[in-house]
């Protein structure tokens, strides 16, 4: 008894990792059955995105029924899962419509051996999903012989990995030549990730999701380590194969000082912030309060730039800011910073005395207006808007706004008395230039005008907004940040405001701002 195509079907997806289809036996009396497809490669299951099939049929086929005016096939075909019975039914037609091609993965289409062999090539990579390849019964051998049922053969994408990515050194840097470890984000945990250079691997781990730290040298090397060749290119690799992109050069010159740092201490009622800035990237740890202890509070951060280490920096330009939250108010803590750089340099700062402030309205800057629409000048509609973000009223008599200059500017500086913000409220930090007819504000919302024309004296620059600092008083009268817009980003259209997203993100808002009003 001659078995059945659906029954062969149903073989190859049980047992995908065969390489050919099972043959059906001869029909009695020694002639052979229906055409059918004797092999295909690459077996159904998982592929990759730049699969290309080979079908190999029993019979020489006829060439009319492979190939389509088109250059592809419609007999002999790739469908997306979603759309496999449309597709199905579609190529059992004598002709395909433009619709019906549209169902279709589109695959370039070649016969060989005497139409014994067809290769379908997709035209483009394909989308990470399940695929079908489908063989219609109208196909037919030279005799005029049909497939005997249609054939369908699963197969799967899946999706793209994300590899891993330097940190430090960053991707494309020239490094110092006794770098002693590369930190390596990786997004997708699972194989092996190595630094590789001319002669092999330096060093290898396990690609567990986070950052990881490749030690080139002992740790005891210190700043002696010399794994690196001078002028070598050096790169990731994931499970044996280059990341692409993720390559640096190895500097003629060593890194023997340990980073100098110049440190910035922002205490408020219940965190500290600190704004470290180096002249080396290098991981940097802010620790308050006794370790260990009955509390201990620790953030650290990797301030990354890429210095040329055979010219000594004239400034510190690697930059980062920490931050430990759930102190008390009016408190003094012990604060320590710890600065190590991935040549073999500990530097522990010496430790000091910090006071945080007693409490603090909860303000916040929630929009930037840098860029006003028109008419002109435009600087008459710069404004910086304040959001009372607490469940108390705020006193903005008390409130400043600082720039890069450091200096700090009274928002209401006129002000006779209490400036009171209700909890949700907002108002505007504007210049004495402000000409608030331009905009259409809610009624109530206070403008404050500030004791120069422009904002922060010189006002806000269109191409790139400055650093803004919120400042306001505790009941002491002890000014503190409490807030701040970071400066320079995003770049917006001009009349667009810049608007405070969630989680300390920022965004373009819509043209004209929305001044003492939500997003």
């Amino acid at each position: 008894m001659r078995t059945s195509w659906p029954m062969v079907a149903a073989a190859v997806l049980a047992a995908a990792a065969c390489a050919r289809v099972e043959m059906p036996q001869e029909a009695d009396g020694g002639t052979a059955g229906p055409p059918r497809i004797a092999d295909l490669q690459p077996p159904p299951g998982e592929i990759a995105a730049d699969a290309q099939f080979h079908v190999v049929f029993s019979e020489a086929m006829d060439e009319g029924q492979l190939l389509a005016s088109t250059g592809r096939s419609e007999t002999v075909v790739l469908a997306p899962e979603a759309l496999v019975e449309r597709a199905a039914a579609a190529i059992e037609h004598s002709r395909l419509s433009a619709e019906e091609r549209s169902l279709l993965v589109g695959a370039r289409a070649a016969i060989s051996a005497g139409a014994a062999e067809l290769d379908l090539a997709p035209e483009k990579p394909l989308l990470p999903g399940g695929y079908w390849l489908l063989a219609s019964t109208r196909l037919k051998d030279a005799a005029g012989h049909h497939l005997q049922a249609a054939a369908r053969f699963h197969y799967s994408v899946a999706a793209a990995r994300t590899g891993p990515t330097l940190v430090a050194p960053p991707a494309g840097s020239t490094t110092a030549a006794n770098l002693a470890r590369v930190r390596v984000s990786v997004p997708e945990g699972g194989g092996v990730v190595s630094v590789v250079g001319p002669s092999g691997a330096l060093a290898s781990a396990a690609a567990t999701s986070g950052v990881l730290e490749l030690q080139l040298c002992p740790a005891w090397a210190g700043s002696g380590c010399a794994a690196l060749r001078a002028g070598q290119t050096y790169s990731l690799a994931l499970d044996g194969k280059p990341v692409a992109g993720a390559t640096f050069v190895a500097s003629q010159c060593p890194r023997l000082d340990p980073p100098r740092a110049e440190v910035r201490v922002r205490p408020r009622d219940t965190s500290i912030l600190a704004d470290v800035r180096l002249d080396w990237p290098a991981r940097v740890a802010l620790q308050v309060g006794t370790c260990p202890g009955p509390f201990c509070g620790v953030d650290e951060g990797f301030a990354s730039c890429a210095p040329d280490p055979c010219t000594p920096p004239a400034e510190a330009g690697c930059a980062v800011s920490l931050r430990v939250d759930g102190l008390l108010k009016s408190t003094p803590y012990a604060l320590q910073l710890l600065v190590e750089d991935d040549e073999g340099h500990l530097v522990r700062a010496p430790g000091e005395q910090v006071m945080t402030t007693g409490a603090l309205p909860r303000l916040a800057i929630s929009e930037v207006m840098a860029s006003p629409p028109l008419p002109v000048p435009r600087s008459d509609g710069e404004y910086v808007e304040i959001l009372n973000a607490g469940t108390t009223a705020a006193d903005l008599s008390r409130a400043a706004l600082e720039g890069i200059d450091g200096i700090a500017r009274a928002v209401a500086p006129d002000a006779t008395g209490p400036v009171v913000l209700l909890p949700g409220a907002r108002a505007l930090a504007v210049g004495a230039s402000f000409d608030a007819s331009r905009y259409s504000l809610p009624a109530g919302v206070p403008v404050l005008r500030a004791s120069t024309q422009r904002l922060l004296g010189r006002g806000l620059s269109n191409d790139s907004p400055p650093l803004i600092a919120l400042l306001a008083s505790d009941a002491d009268g002890g000014m503190a940040e409490v807030d701040r817009y970071p400066g320079a980003e995003p770049r917006c259209a001009a009349g667009q405001s810049i608007e405070a997203g969630r989680s300390g993100t920022w965004m373009c808002g819509t043209d004209g701002g929305s001044p003492g009003r939500p997003p």
